[in-house]
């Protein structure tokens, strides 16, 4: 009876085992560092992405790609893989969101009052998805920093990393 006992005890423990390294990708972190624009940026991620990087004549993007089909990414403001969960919040939070702040401010001072709310130097966006996975989108000046289809369990760890950018 004991030496049963003893065997599920290992059992168990091997299964626990088991488990968590084969969590241990999203439990690891790595620092990435990335230069945009002339400016070194650092951001810790969860191990285990694939590395694609996107660009255009004016914009860049990079996008971290987990087996979940979950997403870290950052870039150019315009270049974002939540364009379309964005444009669901609502039509003015999207029009916020994609302003070009250099025309908006030129049409203010052209009429000499504001009539163009100028987007703000940070802006956060976030919510669920029709599938009801998590995404969200911040601009910090310059740069777009995000994260797309993520499960609630990991929306901590995937917020730690969107707030490790320096």
């Amino acid at each position: 009876m004991l030496k049963l006992i003893r065997m599920k005890v290992k059992y168990i423990i091997l299964l626990f085992y088991l488990f968590f390294s084969s969590c241990g990708s999203f439990t690891e972190l790595k620092k990435v560092n990335y230069e945009f624009e002339n400016i070194n940026y650092t951001i810790k991620v969860p191990k285990g992405y694939e590395w694609f990087e996107y660009s255009t004549i004016e914009e860049n993007m990079v996008q971290l790609m987990y087996s979940d089909s979950s997403c870290i990414y950052w870039g150019s403001p315009d270049m974002t893989p939540n364009k379309i969960n964005i444009k669901s919040v609502n039509d003015s939070i999207y029009s916020l969101r994609f302003q070009n702040s250099f025309l908006a401010e030129d049409v203010n001072k052209s009429l000499g009052f504001k009539l163009i709310t100028i987007r703000p130097d940070t802006l956060d966006i976030a919510g669920q998805d029709s599938v009801g996975l998590l995404w969200r989108d911040v601009i910090i000046r310059d740069i777009c920093v995000g994260y797309k289809n993520v499960k609630k369990s990991n929306k901590l760890l995937f917020d730690n990393a969107i707030n490790s950018l320096r």
